[in-house]
């Protein structure tokens, strides 16, 4: 599955498909035990059921999403820079204690008094 599209993509949208039927075109004529189709998200699940994959899951979090160190996306229609600044760093943060403390338990030579230390909630 290749998502296309974006905000902006189809300005031109004749143009775009025009292209696109092309590539599908030369890719079906060129390669043909794989077959290049329109299709829709919902489509392409139904059709991934029947395989039985297990999808892994992501535990950490991903937001606010930055595309660079000054563009977050995190609430793409408001303001708010410095917020999602300081949520950016703050999950930054946690992150970096999550792989000291999984690293401090891992250790060895770590104490089971530092490991309560550790997962100490208080």
């Amino acid at each position: 599955m290749i998502p296309v599209g974006s905000d902006f993509s189809y300005s031109n949208a004749k143009m775009r498909f025009r292209n696109t039927d092309r590539l599908i075109k030369y890719f079906n004529a060129k390669y043909p035990l794989i077959k290049l189709v329109y299709s829709t998200p919902g489509y392409y699940l139904d059709s991934k059921k029947s395989d039985n994959l297990v999808f892994p899951v992501k535990y950490d979090d991903m937001m606010p999403y930055a595309g660079n160190s000054e563009d977050y996306w995190s609430g793409y229609f408001t303001s708010r820079p410095n917020s999602k600044k300081y949520i950016r760093d703050s999950s930054a943060h946690f992150h970096s204690l999550q792989r000291l403390a999984s690293m401090a338990v891992l250790d060895q030579s770590t104490t089971n008094e530092s490991l309560n230390q550790i997962l100490d909630t208080k």
